[in-house]
């Protein structure tokens, strides 16, 4: 691979206040250069922190604010964005078909450069939980993403978000692939991991066909941030 693994990840600034989260990138080096902020922070600090986040420490934006709704609605979220230097933009794909070309047709007249993300099953559900919700059978879960990708891909959808166990069934689908739920090696089966549960350490996830990696509080939290830092960049990925 011909890229830094830290040029590929993006950092949560997740259950942070905005005091916390402006002392935080204050101490992130370029060697990071795209950061997440979740539907929490926007609520809290709305455009203005969008703004004073790209502007003074030059961070590219993910937005993840998960949009769900009716078509319409949804599209009117999207052009109350206009203007916010974002890179990515997520919707549940759960939305469907209208609603996924409905964001696209904002993209397309409003956004230059924004990559529209769709969410498939949250990092926080486990296969319990898909039993639970939609009466999967283990050997059903790749063919439920699978569905997924697929109306992605046929709505024009740029990228999707998944956890790293399932990057491989994209493929051969052209999506960019986000992949949240990653934790260093040295965490995972802590009390670390949080509420993910389908969890990857970043070299495993990059090995399976993950394009960016979503780091929250391994990095936001880390005892020595430059130490990660360093880890992430001597990952063996090729």
């Amino acid at each position: 691979m011909s890229f830094l693994p830290t040029q590929r990840t993006m950092v949560a600034l997740d259950n942070m206040d905005q005091a916390a989260v402006h002392a935080f990138l204050k101490t992130l080096p370029q060697d990071i250069p795209l950061v997440k902020i979740g539907l929490e922070q926007y609520l809290a600090g709305g455009r203005a922190l969008v703004q004073e986040i790209h502007e003074l420490y030059g961070k590219e934006i993910f937005l993840d604010l998960k949009l769900h709704d009716i078509p319409n609605t949804v599209a009117k979220a999207m052009t109350s964005l206009i203007g916010l230097p974002i890179k990515f933009l997520t919707v549940h794909l759960s939305g469907g078909k209208a609603m996924l070309e409905a964001a696209q047709e904002v993209r397309e007249k409003h956004f230059k450069d924004l990559n529209i993300l769709g969410v498939s099953y949250l990092t926080s559900l486990d296969q319990g939980d898909l039993k639970d919700l939609f009466n999967y059978e283990e050997d059903q879960v790749a063919e439920a993403f699978s569905r997924f990708f697929d109306l992605a891909q046929n709505t024009g959808t740029q990228g999707i978000v998944c956890s790293a166990f399932e990057a491989k069934h994209v493929a051969p689908r052209p999506l960019i692939k986000v992949c949240p739920g990653i934790r260093f090696q040295d965490e995972i089966g802590t009390a670390n991991m949080g509420d993910q549960k389908r969890v990857m350490d970043p070299a495993s996830a990059f090995k399976a066909g993950a394009d960016y990696l979503v780091m929250g509080r391994s990095l936001t939290q880390a005892q020595n941030l430059e130490e990660r830092i360093k880890e992430l960049n001597g990952l063996n990925i090729a």
